[in-house]
């Protein structure tokens, strides 16, 4: 019987009553804190393939926007800067979470930018996906797509849809992906069903309506100054329904620090047409804007800073050492004592295999490990961003999409950006020794990322392993040890 990798990737459904509005949201996994926010025809569930990935190193809270799927449908207060706030009070009165990152799609880009705008130190960094930002001071605020005017009509979409919504919201997401199946069918049956709820229509339709006083709140924000949180966006690569880089150039306008560019082989719905790829560059971002502000927090005062209050306490200003030898004539070469390295559990997917962490490059982003599996184990499919090689130390594997077979002593190549599921061959333990580069993603069956791995998460493994054990940590990630 083969062993699985097990995960723990518990969504829990939770409601919170704000007075005039009760928002239905998901939560789950540790760590700094995300708020996700969907887009227009879709609910939190447009998430259900990045939140695994996102989980294993940071909370995660998916919320149904004001009057979107299972939230309530309050007469008013569909504008950007009301339903920002609904989630500012989630957020700070609600969850008691005080600073947050942001990713958003769609109409949930607006709303982030109200939220970012109304709480500029709040908010740490956002990522936007396909949406830009209305009075931008560009022209061309809805690229000419027709049914933003036509939601906006007073009644008309809600008389002309009723009853046959399946028909309508078939039709746009078979129309605006870069394939007509973008959209899965099983996701498009639960919007379908949230959807077709009394004043789920129009509800969603509220928020084209306001799109006049979108702008006119947004100038209003812009004249106070540019947002300066790090920002991510990117637009959909297919031109006719993706928004390409205008989505960068919007945002551009009102954000200083904007990265990103566009989504290729995807139209608008990017999440959900290629959410491993979405999980990789969220994860670089956050993993960098996460070590920036460490870093900033930790940096010490400029020299002059220190000699001013030196001299406010009659104390010796600090004097300038003399420079100490660069980098490169610091480096050397080291013999690493493997058999004193520990075997750790790989957790928190399995007990019974193991791991050993020989030597890590940051700077490569590349991690060396040795690999042990019981007989009859089979791990769940991955892909890698980088190249790995593998050489076989002892017993037999393969992968279940090839014919061949490793056995002791055999080499494997393993080209970037490929995806595998291994398996063990015969009653033997297996031992590998892997030198990975880049992230090593955990996949389910479907394709949704389950858990990202790379040379910090091996570190933090490898650190905390020791520290519960009581031994002391050798700095695997030193040029000259």
């Amino acid at each position: 019987m083969e062993r699985e990798l097990g995960l723990n990737l518990e969504l829990r459904h939770e409601w919170a009553n704000l007075g005039d509005v009760r928002l239905h949201y998901v939560t789950g996994g540790q760590g700094p804190t995300i708020v996700l926010l969907h887009g227009w025809p879709q609910t939190w569930y447009m998430w259900r393939d990045v939140l695994p990935g996102l989980m294993q190193r940071y909370r995660v809270i998916a919320v149904d926007m004001r009057g979107l799927g299972d939230s309530s449908r309050p007469a008013t207060g569909y504008d950007t800067r009301t339903v920002a706030q609904d989630i500012w009070r989630l957020m700070t009165e609600v969850l008691d979470e005080r600073c947050f990152h942001v990713v958003a799609h769609d109409w949930g880009g607006p709303v982030a930018y109200a939220l970012a705008a109304l709480h500029r130190q709040a908010v740490m960094s956002m990522a936007i996906f396909d949406a830009p930002v209305p009075g931008d001071g560009s022209a061309l605020t809805a690229m000419g797509r027709w049914h933003f005017g036509f939601h906006a009509e007073s009644d008309l979409p809600e008389a002309l849809i009723e009853g046959r919504e399946d028909i309508y919201l078939r039709h746009m997401f078979s129309k605006a992906g870069a394939r007509p199946d973008a959209v899965s069918e099983e996701a498009q049956r639960e919007y379908i069903r949230a959807y077709s709820q009394p004043g789920a229509m129009r509800a969603g339709f509220n928020y084209y309506r306001e799109m006049a006083r979108n702008a006119r709140d947004n100038k209003a924000f812009i004249a106070q100054g540019k947002l300066q949180m790090p920002i991510l966006v990117y637009g959909g690569g297919n031109k006719i329904v993706g928004r390409s880089m205008y989505a960068v150039d919007s945002w551009q306008r009102v954000a200083s620090d904007v990265r990103g560019g566009v989504a290729e082989g995807c139209g608008h719905w990017i999440p959900e047409e290629r959410p491993a790829w979405v999980v990789e560059r969220l994860m670089e971002f956050f993993t960098d804007v996460d070590a920036g502000r460490a870093a900033a927090a930790n940096a010490p005062r400029p020299a002059h800073a220190a000699a001013v209050s030196a001299a406010s306490q009659n104390l010796p200003a600090p004097t300038t050492q003399k420079a100490n030898a660069m980098f490169h004539e610091t480096i050397d070469t080291a013999l690493i004592d493997v058999e004193a390295l520990p075997w750790m559990p790989f957790s928190p997917y399995s007990e019974e295999i193991f791991l050993k962490l020989i030597k890590v490059d940051p700077i490569r982003g590349e991690w060396t490990t040795l690999l042990k599996l019981p007989p009859y184990t089979e791990l769940p499919m991955h892909h890698h961003s980088g190249t790995v090689m593998v050489w076989t130390v002892t017993g037999s594997w393969r992968y279940k999409e090839h014919n061949w077979v490793a056995n002791a002593g055999s080499f494997v190549f393993e080209t970037a950006a490929s995806r595998h599921t291994p398996v063990t061959v015969g009653n033997e333990e297996v031992i590998t020794l892997n030198i990975i580069q880049g992230d090593w993603n955990v996949m389910s069956p479907e394709g949704a990322v389950l858990a990202i791995e790379n040379w910090k998460s091996m570190v933090d493994r490898y650190v905390n392993f020791c520290k519960a054990q009581g031994l002391e940590a050798i700095d695997v990630t030193s040029f000259s040890a």
